[in-house]
């Protein structure tokens, strides 16, 4: 009889094993982002993240939701930073505009969705702002599930977001980044929201290639200061800023503000060319960078500040831009309408806004400058939508509680 009951406890046990053991096997994808380098309309980039002792396949099945067949595409596999894990990025192309999306990764039992970008914003298009994303993961985590509650078509980061710095020694921080993403940023129907990040002082070693005597204006030394970054963004890419068009309706330009580029030179000339090259023909141009122009906590007369006002600025007034996203000083922020540095309400202004406090400590506002409209020490974000001819601007705080608005016409 004990040996009867020794057998069947031996056979249970190993039962359990056996299941948890292939449970584990299905859930392989550690980690998950989708973005785009290309026409939001008909494309998008998949990363996913693996542990390092995965064997399986680096296959993703992907089929429009009414579909029954599912189609089959091999991804690009390499390196994730310090670490045995690896990533496979897989660009998808030829989608269908506004096209509800599941996906799978190999033996991976979970289907995840996304949609594609519509061709125009006649039933409005709507994502959302911000910086400065994690000094700890309860703060991301508040801020993102308020995010999640509106059901953005995207989301817009302008830099600072693990808060590694680049080093190895904190690798920890960005598996908790993507973490919270993979938590707060997955709605019930598991659809995964697109982000579109920009580069902060502290994704790059030293937060600034200047702090680099031997730095060389390449590519290959913009990966090494900044690696983190370039390995998990395939936006903006290296070199590190670029722009982002959606079709006529919009065009997301992102700047690297001294931190693995110099503002001055290359990257303003690329400026100019980027914006001429858009300011009649698209309704909405947003650029979006770290240090901010007009900044609400730090100096008005900061160095770098003063840089992006001599190049970045003017030619965002040349060219109709009306609302620039800026981030750093982990505040909110809304300018007055500004034009060639002074108030300017006849529509030629462009209004600053946000400031980065998605999910750090806030900081206080010590003096409230001649240029600021609105500025609060308040975690937040700003849910922008855009519909036909207006842009709309919501102003919502890290509990889902709308405190400021904007809009304008083009």
């Amino acid at each position: 009889m004990i040996k009867h009951l020794l057998k069947v406890f031996t056979f249970l046990a190993f039962s359990i094993f056996a299941c948890n053991l292939q449970a584990q096997d299905t859930k392989i994808v550690a980690g998950l982002l989708l973005t785009w380098v290309d026409d939001p309309t008909s494309t998008m980039v998949i990363d996913i993240h693996t542990p390092g002792d995965y064997q399986g396949k680096n296959t993703l099945y992907y089929k429009l939701a009414t579909d029954k067949k599912w189609n089959e595409f091999q991804g690009e596999s390499f390196a994730y930073p310090f670490s045995t894990k690896k990533i496979t990025r897989f660009y998808l192309k030829n989608l269908t505009a506004a096209g509800n999306y599941e996906f799978t990764f190999g033996t991976d039992k979970t289907v995840y969705r996304f949609r594609t970008m519509p061709l125009n914003t006649k039933k409005g298009v709507t994502f959302v702002a911000g910086g400065d994303t994690m000094h700890e993961k309860a703060h991301m985590d508040r801020t993102n599930k308020a995010v999640l509650a509106l059901n953005p078509d995207f989301i817009v980061l302008g830099g600072d977001l693990a808060y590694a710095n680049g080093l190895e020694k904190n690798l920890g921080r960005w598996e908790q980044w993507f973490q919270s993403v993979q938590e707060t940023l997955i709605d019930k129907d598991n659809r995964v929201i697109p982000i579109i990040a920009g580069i902060g002082n502290h994704e790059v070693i030293d937060g600034t290639y200047k702090k680099h005597p031997d730095f060389k204006d390449t590519n290959e030394w913009r990966k090494k200061i900044a690696p983190y970054f370039y390995t998990f963004f395939a936006f903006p890419g290296l070199r590190g800023y670029n722009v982002l068009d959606f079709k006529n309706y919009l065009s997301l330009v992102s700047l690297d503000t001294d931190h693995s580029n110099p503002i001055k030179g290359e990257q303003t000339q690329w400026l100019a060319q980027t914006l001429s090259a858009r300011s009649k023909k698209v309704d909405f141009i947003f650029p979006f960078y770290h240090v901010p122009a007009y900044p609400s906590n730090r100096s008005f007369s900061a160095s770098n500040s003063k840089e992006i006002r001599e190049n970045f600025v003017p030619l965002f007034e040349k060219n109709g831009v009306r609302v620039a996203f800026e981030n750093h000083d982990h505040t909110y922020k809304r300018t007055y309408p500004i034009f060639e540095n002074k108030i300017d309400e006849t529509g030629k202004g462009i209004v600053y806004m946000g400031d980065g406090a998605w999910g750090v400590n806030t900081r206080p506002i010590t003096k409230k400058e001649w240029y600021l409209k609105e500025a609060q020490s308040i975690r937040h974000f700003i849910a922008v939508t855009l519909k036909n001819n207006q842009a709309s601007f919501s102003m919502i705080n890290e509990n889902g509680v709308q405190f400021d608005s904007y809009q304008y016409k083009k």
